[in-house]
This record gives C-alpha cells, structure tokens and sequence, in this order.
C-alpha cells in the first residue's frame, strides 16, 4: 500500500462501526474517493455507493474497478434525496462526514432512508470533528434532525470520531 492508499483512521472506524457480513447490502452516502467502498466490499458485503460529486464518482470507480466489474459495488452520481424510494433494501447506509443530516432538517433524505432500510437496518452517522465542542453540536443537530422525523438516535463517540446510529420510526 502507497501512502496514497493509506486509509484515514475515521474510514476504518466507521466501516468497523457498520459491522458488515458477507452478503450485507450497504448503502453509502457521500462515498468521495470510495475507500470505505472498497473495506466494505473487502468484508463481503455489495455496495451501492452514492455521491453528488462527478470527480468523486470517477475516483471511486477507478479506486474499486474490480468490485463494480464483480458485481459487488455500484457507485452513481446521485443525492440521497433522489435515490428512489423503492428497490432492494439496505442492510446498513453509512456516511462519514456528510453534513446534510446536521446543516438541515434532513427531511427528505431521511424518508428515503427509512422507505429503503431493511427491518433492523440501521444508519450509520460518523463525523470527525475538529474539536470536542463539535462532537456535541454535531451529536445535538443531526439527533435533532433525526427525532424530529420519527427516528430512534444514539450517539458514542470512538476515539476521535462521533458515531450516530439511527433507527426509522418503523422499527
């Protein structure tokens, strides 16, 4: 592994922190260069990697070339918010450092989500934030967002990374 490829600690805990078996279907959220894609398919699992960035969306591509040409991992130029709302369910979703479920009521990301996770699936919110008071205004605003669409919420931190899980209104 070059030092190009060296994976940020944050990555490694927050694929860690979704628990992926072989055969899991994960959803990831704001993929950027898709390292985590690559640990998450490494572990067994297939992979619909989203991101709204077209560089990201190539980068990840040619970083996991074999898993999308094994089948394992798709990655779109898509949001979350206009992923359709039927399909085959997610085991887990993941996003590392997406701030649209703290900027914002996250309202209809969160609907999506809960349409497209499996029961007992849940969502994995893991932020690496720059100071500890962050960690608590980040926890605040995105447990906010998602009590306020129904969402079960529990946050822990895992060394330098704030780790959200949620749970949709259904489960």
């Amino acid at each position: 592994m070059t030092v190009s490829e060296t994976v940020p600690e944050r990555i490694v805990r927050a694929v860690a922190a979704v628990g992926a078996r072989p055969g899991d279907h994960v959803l990831e959220i704001g993929c950027g260069p898709g390292v985590a894609v690559g640990l998450l398919c490494a572990a067994g699992a297939r992979v619909h990697a989203l991101d709204r960035s077209a560089t990201a969306v190539a980068r990840a591509r040619a970083r996991n070339a074999a898993h999308v040409a094994a089948g394992a991992a798709v990655v779109d130029r898509l949001a979350l918010r206009d992923l359709p709302a039927a399909g085959e369910p997610f085991d887990a979703a993941l996003a590392v450092n997406v701030n649209a479920f703290w900027t914002g009521p996250a309202t209809a990301e969160l609907a999506v989500l809960a349409a497209r996770l499996a029961p007992g699936a849940a969502l994995h919110l893991c932020y690496e934030p720059p100071a500890p008071d962050a960690a608590q205004r980040l926890a605040r605003a995105a447990g906010a967002a998602l009590a306020a669409a129904g969402w079960r919420c529990a946050a822990r931190t895992d060394g330098p990374l704030l780790h959200l899980t949620g749970h949709p209104p259904r489960q």
